[in-house]
Order: structure tokens, then C-alpha cells, then sequence
């Protein structure tokens, strides 16, 4: 008898102490647990989120909190600062050509009856300069203004030394009244419109051919191009042309 309450109060005891030990494991800090697998219950997130500077695991919504609000993608402004950067239009402007570096010679074609005539120019200068809107043709010395221009692209033509640049002209139309001229002289103009050219009258010598121009009223001649297969389109495309 005395045997058997020996081995309650042991078992008693044993019980109790086991009881502490749960109690005190479970008041651990962070509530771990080695038997019971039991997790922290702060998240990395919750933790990245209190650390100094505010880093978030999202860089989008950090980077638009930044002063200014900067945008995330570095390159995204490069496009407007390139625009900007080319409204000059990169390069120096070329001086206008004269009659001290340019030569002009002619060509007729016969194949319809001798109405259009090309002018072709040719820097013989050391440098590089630009033919400006249309020749200012002069026929016998008659007025300048007898010429004037005919639909065609309006650009200057830069010409190195050695290259040409085109015109071409309509000398009149079928069934217009004509008469014959036998010297012609072209003039260029500035790279200021409406300005006196800084060009003396160059003389211009009529095709081996033709000893004589026939001309009506009206004649007309294209800006200057540096393509001659353009020159000739608009040549032929004016105003009884073919």
C-alpha cells in the first residue's frame, strides 16, 4: 500500500514538471516551437518594408517616390534631347556660286524641233557653293525678267569643284509666234531671295549646232537641280513640252 502511493506522487511530479516545461517553451520570443514546427509570424515583406530608406521588393513604386518623379527607365528622355540637337540642320551654309568659279555650257535637242535647251554648270573653283533658285537668262541683251521660272523643285544645288548642276528651259511652244536670238548670258542668284546676285552676266556660248535660238514670248527655265535626269522631267513635262 505504501508502495503504490509512492508511485502516484511520482507520477504526479513527473506530470508537473512537464507542464513547466511546456509553459516556459511556449513564452520563448517568437513563439518557436521545436516540437510543434510553429513559423515566425513576421514575413520577410513586412520586415523589408520597416528597414531605413523604405526599400520596397517592388523597384517600380520606389523609384516613383523619387524627387522629381524620375521614371524608372533612364533612356526614356533621349529621344527629345537627339531632336533637339539636330534643328540646325548640321553643317555650315555654303557660299553662293559666282561667275568667278562656275561655267555653263548647253545642249539642245533636236528630236522636237529644237524647243528645249539644258544648262549644265560646273564649279571650277576650289571649293564647294551653291547654285541658288533659277539662272536669271538674258537673250541679245534683252531683259532679265524675259525668263521666268517653271514648276519644278525649288532647292539649291551645293556642287564640289569638278561636279554640275542642271536647268532646263522651254523656248517656246508650238504655234507661239518666235524669233531668233544669237547670244545669251546667265546670271545666279544670292543665297538671299530677292537680292542683288553677287555674280557678273555669264556668257554663255549656243551649241556647236545652232547658230541661233528661236524663242516665243514666254520662255521659261527650271531651278537649278544637281540630278539631270530631274532637270530634263520637268523640262519636258512643261508647258508644251514633250
Amino acid at each position: 500500500m505504501r508502495t503504490a502511493h509512492k508511485s502516484w506522487k511520482t507520477y504526479a511530479l513527473g506530470a508537473a514538471a512537464l507542464t513547466g516545461l511546456l509553459s516556459a517553451t511556449a513564452c520563448e520570443p517568437g513563439g518557436a516551437n521545436n516540437g510543434t514546427g510553429t513559423t515566425p509570424s513576421a514575413t520577410p515583406s513586412a520586415t523589408a518594408s520597416t528597414q531605413p530608406g523604405g526599400g520596397s521588393t517592388t523597384p517600380s513604386a520606389t523609384a516613383s517616390t523619387q524627387p522629381g518623379g524620375s521614371s524608372q527607365d533612364s533612356g526614356g528622355g533621349s529621344g527629345g534631347s537627339g531632336g533637339s540637337g539636330s534643328t540646325d540642320g548640321g553643317g555650315a551654309v555654303t557660299a553662293a556660286c559666282s561667275d568667278a568659279n562656275i561655267s555653263i555650257t548647253t545642249t539642245l535637242y533636236p528630236h522636237d524641233s529644237v524647243r528645249h535647251l539644258l544648262l549644265t554648270a560646273t564649279n571650277t573653283g576650289s571649293k564647294e557653293c551653291t547654285l541658288y533658285r533659277y539662272p536669271i537668262v538674258r537673250f541679245d541683251n534683252g531683259p532679265e525678267d524675259q525668263v521666268g521660272p517653271m514648276e519644278s523643285e525649288m532647292k539649291g544645288a551645293a556642287i564640289r569643284p569638278g561636279e554640275k548642276a542642271y536647268a532646263g528651259m522651254l523656248l517656246f511652244r508650238i504655234g507661239a509666234p518666235t524669233e531668233a536670238v544669237e547670244t545669251m548670258t546667265v546670271s545666279l542668284q544670292g543665297r538671299v531671295s530677292n537680292a542683288d546676285p553677287d555674280s557678273g552676266p555669264i556668257k554663255v556660248a549656243l551649241p556647236d549646232e545652232a547658230d541661233f535660238l528661236n524663242i516665243d514670248d514666254n520662255p521659261a527655265v527650271s531651278y537649278w537641280n544637281d540630278s539631270r535626269e530631274n532637270t530634263e522631267n520637268y523640262m519636258f513635262k512643261a508647258a508644251g513640252g514633250n
